[in-house]
């Protein structure tokens, strides 16, 4: 997250993400979909998994990486994240996160050096 966050990804994320997701919009409502339908406490998250870009959920402390994927955003959706703002309002807060907070320069370098690295393996 980042005080001036929000906006668009740029590079090659951006074009994973049309690739993966047909637009950065269908990526923003797989998200927010992903998070707001997770029953109870847990997490929303795009992560590559194996050259593709996903977005998952978990519940609880369940993290991506134990099924071999690589976490590259996540939002938190435990009530404490959002509740003093938003109530109940999970979808308007995964919608200010995406729109406002997300430091998208930060997980386009997280996805370049996943890239590079699975090059160099």
């Amino acid at each position: 997250m980042s005080p001036n966050g929000g906006g668009t990804p740029t590079s090659i994320l951006a074009e994973q993400i049309d690739r993966d997701f047909g637009s950065f919009e269908q990526f923003k409502e797989a998200f927010k979909s992903a998070g707001s339908t997770q029953f109870g406490s847990g997490y929303a998250w795009l992560v590559l998994d194996n050259d593709t870009l996903k977005v998952i959920k978990t519940a609880n402390a369940a993290n991506p990486m134990t099924h071999g994927a690589v976490p590259l955003l996540t939002a938190d959706v435990w009530e404490h994240a959002y509740y003093l703002d938003y109530q109940n309002r999970r979808p308007d807060y995964l919608q200010t996160f995406l729109d406002r907070l997300v430091n998208w320069e930060f997980v386009a370098q997280q996805f370049a050096a996943t890239k590079v690295a699975a090059v160099s393996q």
